[in-house]
């Protein structure tokens, strides 16, 4: 009976484990529509618009660099680059592959210097947030996302991304 117990405690265990891996496929394709991203900002609905919305993937050295960028016509963007993008998988948001969230306060006054940047470079933690790719052909990206941003000013101002997906055609450079 004793031995009965320690092997349903180690299958419990391992099940328990097993259940927590992150998904090595990507996840699911999420809800973006064809040429955009979306996402929640503090709760709030975030759209990409086609027009500022691109996928660049970028071969040097043999080292791929992906970066998955969606603007509004708010002058909001959200933006992440994965460095060492090996397609399908899950990657950490953190100092080497960045997510970023940025907007400019006054969309009438265009100055570059008052952009607030807010990005996953911060608090140094292993993982600021992930994005999962579901789905890459070489011409279409597909992906889910979600981190925290950490204000570059002010690193205890954040923002919660969250709910977040894209759809793109991938341009390579």
């Amino acid at each position: 009976m004793k031995h009965l117990k320690t092997i349903g405690l180690v299958l419990f265990i391992s099940l328990a484990f097993a259940s927590c891996k992150s998904d090595d496929d990507g996840g699911d394709d999420g809800n973006a529509g064809n040429g955009t991203l979306e996402a929640q900002v503090d709760g709030q609905n975030y759209t990409s618009i086609p027009e500022a919305s691109r996928a660049e993937l970028n071969t040097s050295s043999s080292v791929q660099t992906l970066a998955v960028t969606g603007g509004t016509l708010d002058s909001e963007n959200i933006q992440m680059i994965i460095i060492g993008f090996e397609g399908e998988g899950t990657y950490q948001l953190n100092l080497t592959n960045i997510g970023t969230y940025s907007y400019l306060p006054d969309p009438g006054n265009p100055d570059p210097n008052s952009v607030v940047v807010y990005t996953t470079v911060g608090e140094g933690q292993a993982s600021n947030g992930e994005v999962s790719i579901s789905s890459f052909d070489g011409n279409r990206v597909l992906g889910t996302f979600s981190f925290t941003g950490y204000n570059l000013d002010d690193t205890s101002d954040t923002v919660a991304v969250t709910n977040g997906s894209f759809n793109m055609q991938v341009v390579e450079q």
